[in-house]
């Protein structure tokens, strides 16, 4: 019994300052604009991209599309191939790959296009 009370002892205190260190942030990221992981992206469970448009309603791709309505202002990529989002409609203008588990919360524009594979 006084094994159980004396390890009780020593955790206990331990458990806590684990505990703070949470709350106060002390266990976060090293790079505080790092981007967000994929599986921080509110999204069904999918293996495709995860999109969401200009009204903020989610759409998911599962192949290529060269007519996006509404645009697309962010994406999160769970397939497993590269994507490339356009901002002009079939498949021209601005461009951003996506390689797969990487997150767009912003493109920089709004995408109208979007298809499997490099940007290149």
């Amino acid at each position: 019994m006084n094994i159980a009370r004396r390890t009780l002892a020593t955790i206990a205190p331990l458990t806590g300052a684990l505990a703070l260190a949470l709350a106060a942030g002390i266990a976060q990221p090293a790079a505080a604009n790092a981007q967000p992981a994929a599986a921080d992206f509110a999204c069904p469970l999918v293996a495709g991209i995860c999109a969401y448009d200009v009204d903020d309603n989610l759409r998911v791709l599962y192949d290529d599309e060269a007519d996006i309505i509404p645009p697309i202002v962010r994406a999160a990529n769970f397939s497993g191939d590269s994507w490339c989002f356009y901002n002009w409609f079939g498949y021209g203008g601005a461009r951003q790959e996506l390689a797969p588990g990487q997150v767009a919360d912003d493109f920089g524009f709004v995408v109208r296009a979007a298809r499997r594979g490099s940007c290149d």
